[in-house]
């Protein structure tokens, strides 16, 4: 099999550096770790994002959680206080993990977005 030519070579290499899948720039999910649950809800639904539908969750949850935002699907009870926040956009999806912190409030840990 013959290597791909030195052009082919190098944009295959920037696409792979660049993180470029398939989804354009406008489309990519904005949030910063340790950044508050609340301005990271505020800021993805700036940027087209719901919170996914049918969650319900529990009400030890929500006092775990100490927020009102209906992207909360559960937190663990493991007293950690990992919560996890779903949303979706058309056919795309978002999870976000938080920690507590400062006076119980939840910050971004991680986030996973898929399709």
């Amino acid at each position: 099999m013959a290597a791909a030519p030195l052009p082919s070579r190098v944009l295959i290499l920037l696409a792979l550096l660049s993180g470029t899948t398939g989804v354009s720039a406008a489309q990519e999910v904005t949030l910063v770790p340790q950044q508050p649950i609340e301005q990271a809800d505020a800021s993805l639904r700036t940027q087209g994002w719901e919170p996914a539908k049918d969650l319900a969750p529990e009400p030890m949850d929500r006092q775990l959680a100490g927020n009102r935002l209906q992207s909360l699907s559960a937190c663990s009870g493991t007293g950690q206080g990992f919560c996890r926040y779903d949303y979706q956009r058309g056919v795309e999806t978002l999870a976000v993990i938080t920690v507590p912190g400062p006076a119980a409030h939840g910050l971004v840990l991680q986030w996973f977005q898929g399709r």
